[in-house]
């Protein structure tokens, strides 16, 4: 279990932005809003690594802290989102405590880990160089939910984050068990409330990405203790299209 303070972009209820159309200026909208923080998502968004850079650089001429959901679980990948200056990575489909420890790992320079030291953005920023990144692994999966416990306990994890889509069909529901403004399946609220008091009770945060505020609301009476809003494509979708059918009468 991790032994560091609970960040608080973390807890408290934070509210967190998601980005996975690949525009630095986009990014710089999102970030002067007042998120708790903004996720750059290079796993399922459009973003590659070429601008990654500056959408970073965008959310943090804004005060807004960052994190890089990476593509997999490779220690390449999270030392480059690292390098790039995020404060944090999120590791999609940790389904094993080895799995969590080699994230965390890969945060982490020797002799706490294995990322390899290169003096670039986070030293530009004045911060510690050899700080290690905040690590939050995903739960998504039936082994991961199973193996719990055993991901919980691995020092280092600072947050658990769920992938509702994932977990849902995971578990055999289908995806509209999630609900626009929250579970619409007793058993799937059953399982993401075990989640959640499991990791309520080895004192690490647990955070979920949401459809809309309506969701994020009920996810927070589920234990919840940070959600991320559904990623800018979705909303502005859903504002362009609210705002052509009033004006169209």
């Amino acid at each position: 279990m991790s032994a560091r303070t609970p960040d608080p972009m973390f807890t408290g209820d934070a509210v967190g932005g998601w980005l996975q159309l690949p525009s630095p200026a986009v990014a710089e909208v999102v970030g002067a809003v007042g998120f708790d923080s903004v996720c750059v998502d290079t796993q399922h968004g459009l973003i590659g690594d070429d601008v990654v850079l500056g959408m970073l650089q965008a959310l943090t001429a804004s005060g807004t802290r960052t994190l890089v959901r990476v593509a997999g679980h490779g220690a390449e990948l999270i030392g480059r989102a690292l390098d790039r200056g995020a404060d944090a990575v999120i590791v999609p489909l940790v389904d094993t405590a080895e799995q969590a420890a080699e994230a965390v790992a890969a945060c982490r320079y020797p002799p706490d880990g294995h990322r390899s030291f290169g003096p670039v953005r986070p030293s530009w920023l004045g911060r510690d160089p050899l700080a290690a990144g905040r690590c939050v692994v995903m739960v998504e999966t039936v082994a991961a939910v199973a193996n719990l416990e055993d991901i919980l306990a691995v020092e280092g994890v600072d947050a658990v984050f769920v992938g509702p889509s994932d977990l849902a069909l995971t578990h055999g529901f289908p995806l509209a068990a999630q609900g626009p403004g929250g579970p619409r399946s007793d058993e799937y609220a059953e399982l993401l409330r075990g989640i959640t008091d499991r990791c309520g009770a080895a004192g690490v945060p647990v955070g979920i990405y949401c459809d809309s505020p309506a969701h994020a609301r009920r996810f927070r009476e589920l234990g919840v203790t940070f959600t991320m809003l559904a990623a800018e494509h979705a909303i502005l979708r859903a504002a362009l299209t609210e705002q052509l059918a009033a004006a169209r009468g």
